[in-house]
C-alpha cells in the first residue's frame, strides 16, 4: 500500500481542521517546504496537498507555491481545492502537480470532469468522493447534496474513471479512526478500481488494517502532526 502524507496549505503556512470546520483551523511550524524534505527522507513517494483557501475561501488557487514545492522534492504531488474549470486543472500541471483532485466538478460539469479525464489521463486525475451523513458533499464541502456515493462512482467508473478518494467528513482530522466498513464496502462493488482513503488515521496500525483490506492509498495527516505517527514508524513500515 503507499503511503500518501497530507499536506494543507493556507497563506502558504502549513494548517490542519476538523471535519472541513474553519473554526478548527491549527498552524503548524513546519512550512510544507519542510515537510517535504521530511517526508522524503523517510521514502514517501508521493504527498496530497489541499489548497484550503481556493476550497473553502474561493481564493485563487497557490499555484506559486505549488510550483516551489514541486521544485524542492522528487515527491509526487496531488494537488486539490478549488478547481473548477479546464485552465486552473491545466495550472496545476504546469506548475507540477503530478495528479489533480476534483471534487466539485464532476458534479457541476460531469462533461468537463470526462473531458479532463481523456485530456490529461485517468491516472492523473482522481475523483474526490466527500462524503457525510450518507450523501456527497462538495464545495470545500460547505454544500450538502442529495447523490448518493455510490451512484456518483458508479456513473464515472462506467465511463473509464480509474482513480477515486474517498473521505469521510466526521472523520477528517479527529483521529477517531478510518471508516472500514464503507471501504470494504466500496472496495466490495468497484474491485478494480484504485481507492485512496482519508481520514481517521490514529497511528500505523490503523494503516496496516487498510492495507489488509485492499486499500490502495492511505492518506495520514493530524496523527502526524500531533506526534502519534513518527518518521521513524514510517520509514520502519514503508521497508517492510
Amino acid at each position: 500500500m503507499n503511503l500518501i502524507a497530507s499536506i494543507y496549505i493556507k497563506d502558504n503556512k502549513t494548517v490542519n481542521i476538523k471535519s472541513g470546520d474553519f473554526r478548527t483551523l491549527k498552524v503548524y511550524p513546519e512550512s510544507p517546504i519542510d515537510l517535504l524534505n521530511q517526508f522524503e527522507s523517510v521514502g514517501i513517494k508521493e504527498v496530497y496537498v489541499v489548497d484550503l483557501g481556493s476550497a473553502k475561501m474561493h481564493e485563487k488557487n497557490n499555484f506559486n507555491l505549488l510550483e516551489i514545492m514541486s521544485q524542492f522534492t522528487k515527491i509526487k504531488i496531488n494537488y486539490s481545492g478549488g478547481m473548477r474549470n479546464s485552465e486552473q486543472v491545466s495550472n496545476a500541471f504546469i506548475n507540477g502537480a503530478k495528479k489533480v483532485t476534483l471534487g466539485s466538478m464532476p458534479v457541476y460539469d460531469k462533461d468537463l470532469f470526462l473531458n479532463c479525464l481523456t485530456t490529461w489521463g485517468y491516472k492523473k486525475i482522481v475523483l474526490a468522493v466527500d462524503i457525510l451523513d450518507k450523501s456527497l458533499r462538495i464545495n470545500g464541502w460547505k454544500y450538502q447534496t442529495k447523490i448518493d456515493p455510490i451512484d456518483h462512482i458508479k456513473y464515472f467508473h462506467k465511463k473509464g474513471l480509474k482513480y477515486i478518494k474517498v473521505t469521510d467528513i466526521s472523520k477528517d482530522g479527529t483521529m477517531d479512526g478510518p471508516p472500514f466498513p464503507l471501504y470494504k464496502k466500496i472496495l466490495k462493488k468497484f474491485s478494480n478500481i484504485n481507492l485512496t482513503t482519508g481520514g481517521g488515521i490514529r497511528s500505523i496500525k490503523d494503516l496496516i488494517k487498510l492495507e489488509k483490506i485492499g486499500v490502495h492509498n492511505a492518506i495520514f495527516g493530524r496523527a502526524f502532526y500531533e506526534g502519534k505517527i513518527t518518521l521513524d514508524e514510517i520509514k520502519d513500515h514503508l521497508k517492510k
